[in-house]
């Protein structure tokens, strides 16, 4: 099996810059091996954001910006799935040459070498992806309150026994392109959503559980570390505390999912102040974004960041190589994710 050369990712106006951000933390952490290129498909009109994609600095990796029909773009915002989302079904024929494709959402934050991921035998399977724990949960705290809302949903909409089904979250794929194509995947996910646009909850990512159910190969959940869930989200306590534990304290990839989003406000979170480090080194942009974000809370949250960080040197003191003359804190990545966790 040859390794997978090559990451996609599905934008639009509202999250290209985040997607520059996503690609720049994958560079930074990917060992030494062949070029990988990188696919972004922007359904919109060329921009001066779209622009900022063209001059993001990746040699020798290749990113391509492609212009595309978005043919989901009249599906109304749902859940915070937006229509550049639902461009991911379409993959197998926006990609016609490739056999298999890493997908990204552009709220991920790469903190790990993605060359073993790009590297996963599917073992036959037609995607890997990892388990949607968020959702599992859900069910599990329902059964105990006797309140159904996400029960409904995948009794009803996706046609599933509650008590037995494993469901995966789509922001991370491993894809086999060739199969999906063989299969007319693209074609049957796309009608799937267009013609039942208020059955599926989360639009492309219930499609592709509904059509790929049993094909699909769980990886490692590390690969997909869903950052509120497992910080703030009340029903975490009812996920797999195994898996979780796993993302919590060793994160391949976080992922920013649901609707809180750390460029939107300054969350005390370590995650997020991760993903705003890795932003403000990706783009002038994103520190003119955090400037005004700070100047819009009155400093309270940096303030706040500031006393937790020195509280945190205090009970951590640097190591005794770092203390002597002329030597230099590691101000790596991998160094300040790992004081920052």
């Amino acid at each position: 099996m040859t390794a997978c050369l090559s990451v996609a990712l599905c934008v639009d106006g509202g999250n290209i810059d985040q997607a520059a951000v996503t690609i720049a933390s994958v560079l930074a952490h990917l060992s030494l091996g062949p070029p990988l290129t990188f696919h972004v498909f922007y359904g919109e009109r060329p921009s001066r954001r779209s622009r900022r994609m063209g001059a993001l600095r990746a040699a020798p990796h290749r990113v391509f910006l492609h212009h595309v029909e978005n043919r989901f773009r009249d599906i109304a915002l749902f859940d915070h799935v937006t229509p550049a989302a639902l461009l991911r079904l379409d993959l197998g024929e926006l990609l016609p040459d490739l056999d298999r494709v890493l997908y990204l959402d552009a709220d991920i934050l790469a903190l790990a070498d993605i060359r073993p991921l790009l590297a996963t035998d599917l073992g036959g399977a037609a995607a890997g992806a990892v388990q949607d724990f968020g959702l599992h949960a859900a069910l599990a705290e329902e059964a105990i309150t006797g309140q159904p809302d996400f029960i409904l949903h995948v009794r009803d909409a996706l046609g599933w026994d509650t008590g037995n089904f494993t469901y995966v979250n789509s922001g991370v794929l491993l894809l086999d392109l060739a199969a999906l194509r063989r299969e007319g995947f693209g074609e049957q996910a796309g009608r799937l959503v267009m013609e039942n646009p208020h059955r599926f909850r989360w639009r492309d990512q219930d499609a592709l559980n509904l059509l790929l159910r049993g094909r699909i190969a769980l990886l490692d959940p590390r690969w997909n570390s869903m950052v509120w869930f497992l910080e703030r989200e009340p029903r975490r306590h009812f996920a797999d505390r195994t898996a979780t534990a796993l993302q919590r304290g060793d994160p391949w990839l976080l992922h920013f999912s649901g609707p809180s989003k750390p460029w939107e406000c300054l969350v005390d979170i370590p995650d997020y102040r991760l993903w705003w480090r890795a932003a403000i080194r990706t783009s002038p942009v994103w520190g003119q974004r955090w400037l005004s974000l700070v100047l819009s809370t009155g400093g309270t949250v940096v303030r706040r960041w500031i006393r937790r960080g020195s509280r945190h040197r205090r009970a951590n003191p640097l190591p005794p190589a770092q203390l002597n003359r002329g030597a230099k804190p590691d101000h790596s990545v991998a160094s300040r994710a790992h004081r920052d966790r």
